[in-house]
């Protein structure tokens, strides 16, 4: 049986823009798995956990996360510290209801997840992004 690093990296690797397998993605959840967005409180339950990753498709054809560091504990804790990044192709929604149009921007933001995997299946993947800085850096003007 893989590590617990090694499907958190699979997961990783299946939410890639180059190569995104949003069927692999859910497989690698148990099915009352979820996929929980800090920053928004959105939260996405089962075969739903593909539903974010969905979203960033069209607004963020390239979007890429770097891997900065990835530590396991032994209960099935895994913390990786990473960047978002891409560049927005399409409009993007805001919390609030707005939306912000494609920039053709790019974007490096910071993030942390917090995963839980039990018995070779992600239980909880909680992601603490900075949507603030990710809006501000789409959202600045080019003066």
């Amino acid at each position: 049986m893989p590590t617990n690093e090694e499907i958190v990296r699979e997961v990783y690797a299946a939410a890639e823009a180059r190569n995104l397998d949003l069927d692999k993605f859910a497989s690698l959840f148990g099915d009352d798995g979820y996929f929980l967005d800090m920053a928004s409180g959105m939260k996405w339950i089962g075969a739903d956990v593909r539903q974010p990753m969905e979203g960033l498709e069209k607004p963020f054809p390239d979007f890429h996360r770097e891997l900065l560091n990835i530590h396991s504990a032994a209960d099935g804790v895994v913390v990786v510290e990473l960047r978002l990044q891409g560049t927005q192709q399409g409009d993007f929604p805001i919390p609030g209801g707005g939306m912000l149009p494609a920039s053709g921007k790019k974007f490096d933001v910071p993030c942390c997840d917090v995963l839980v995997v039990k018995n070779g299946k992600v239980k909880a993947f909680h992601c603490y992004n900075m949507r603030s800085a990710w809006i501000e850096q789409l959202n600045a003007s080019d003066d």
